[in-house]
């Protein structure tokens, strides 16, 4: 909140992923159980269930290159 005070990062804001999905698998009950218990500090907002729900399949993901991004003046410092 404070760079957009100042009108620029003191760090990079966000990068970019690049990569592969996998094939879409049915999750297990193992990856379910994860979910679910990293997702349960946001169970009392209204999105949660639409977001995360009924979470029933799931790809690996193969990342391949990131990329930090740059926007502008903002982070013309980094």
């Amino acid at each position: 909140m404070t760079s957009l005070f100042k009108g620029k990062f003191n760090s990079y804001p966000a990068i970019k992923l690049y990569g592969q999905l996998g094939d879409k698998r049915k999750a297990t009950d193992i990856e379910i159980k994860r979910l679910n218990a990293r997702m349960r500090t946001t169970k009392l907002f209204k999105g949660n269930n639409y977001l995360w729900g009924k979470m029933e399949f799931v790809r690996e993901i193969t990342f391949s290159k990131a990329e930090k991004i740059n926007l502008g003046i903002m982070t013309e410092n980094l």
